[in-house]
């Protein structure tokens, strides 16, 4: 046998070292692959990769849908996406909850919403569950302005003044309402705290609309955020009779509450988000951090409480535990009222 000298050899194993070192380095990694989630196989969450949407149940203007556009801003930032803002009014409320419980679990689609959601189904005016049939993203906000006005041609100064009027005139009061939502709860209370029967008028679901009625005084009461009433409050056209929080709000220090009245009536709102069911928790907590991150930026709280409500941040858990709370209690005073 032909003998192979030490110098072929010693070429040979440089020649094929170097083969396999180029083979190696050239060899281009494939790109993680995200599945429809936007996960990753290393189990990186890639959401959001587009717009996302924001549904709000109500029309452009009133609290829930400044709130929201509050929010969008903020998140934009944490997020690196569009937040386009929807409004879907109808069915207090319920129209918008349908539609984001039909869309594709993706993370694209939200639903902005408030305690007003939670008494269609403490009531059973929804056929499903704001609770468990969505995956809950968090709270992010909460408003307790609710406030109680007549017209300064009422002649009612007091609170006092307008229950008198009601004692001695079983249902003659009219009171601006929308069957199922944060303004029955109230009225409902109202009754039994001041053994006062009143008439409820359902004159529009809207803010402009109700306002709107009460200055053309198809209704003698109207109940609304602090907000969206303000001016006429200043200029002396709306007489406030109280606010329905637990206690003054520290920005509106010189309106009395009904509690401190003498009338157990309170309507606290609070501002919480909801995803399809079946959003990939990865989703969700992604977008829960960006929540508690939102909440804690002094700028989204000077903006959130230039409209007399204040950033409030709940995680998921919390807002679902404060929810199903919020609907024992609603069923409370609800019984029998519909």
């Amino acid at each position: 046998m032909k003998k192979i000298s030490k110098m072929a050899i010693l070429v040979w194993a440089i020649v094929f070292g170097l083969t396999a070192l180029v083979g190696c380095t050239s060899k281009t990694p494939e790109p993680s692959k995200a599945n429809s989630s936007g996960q990753t196989a290393q189990g990186e969450i890639e959401w959001p990769q587009k717009t996302i949407q924001v549904t709000v149940p109500y029309n452009a203007g009133g609290d829930t849908d400044i709130y929201a556009r509050i929010a969008a801003k903020y998140l934009e930032k944490e997020l690196g996406q569009t937040i386009v803002i929807i409004n879907t009014a109808g069915a207090s409320g319920m129209t918008a909850a349908r539609k984001i419980m039909g869309d594709k679990p993706d993370g694209y689609n939200v639903l902005f919403k408030h305690t007003a959601g939670l008494i269609t189904e403490a009531t059973g005016l929804a056929d499903f569950s704001y609770t468990e049939d969505f995956a809950i993203g968090g709270t992010i906000v909460e408003d307790s302005t609710y406030t109680v006005v007549v017209r300064k041609d009422s002649g009612f100064k007091t609170l006092q003044d307008m229950i008198d009027y009601a004692k001695a005139n079983p249902g003659k009061l009219t009171y601006s309402t929308v069957h199922g939502s944060v303004t029955h709860y109230v009225s409902v209370q109202l009754e039994e705290a001041a053994g006062i029967d009143i008439k409820e008028l359902d004159v529009g679901s809207s803010n402009s609309d109700r306002i709107a009625a009460f200055l053309g005084k198809q209704v003698d009461v109207l109940t609304v955020n602090y907000s969206t009433i303000k001016d006429y409050i200043e200029s002396g056209d709306f007489i406030v009779m109280g606010i329905l929080s637990e206690e003054r709000v520290p920005t509106l220090p010189n309106i009395p509450t009904f509690i401190e009245q003498g009338y157990d009536v309170t309507a606290i709102k609070t501002y919480s988000y909801s995803f399809p069911k079946g959003t990939d928790p990865a989703v969700i907590e992604k977008f829960d951090a960006a929540l508690a991150k939102i909440s804690q930026n002094a700028e989204f709280q000077k903006e959130i409480e230039s409209f007399f409500g204040v950033a409030k941040y709940m995680n998921p858990t919390e807002t679902y535990n404060s929810e199903k709370e919020m609907i024992q209690q609603i069923k409370t005073v609800m019984e029998g009222a519909l």
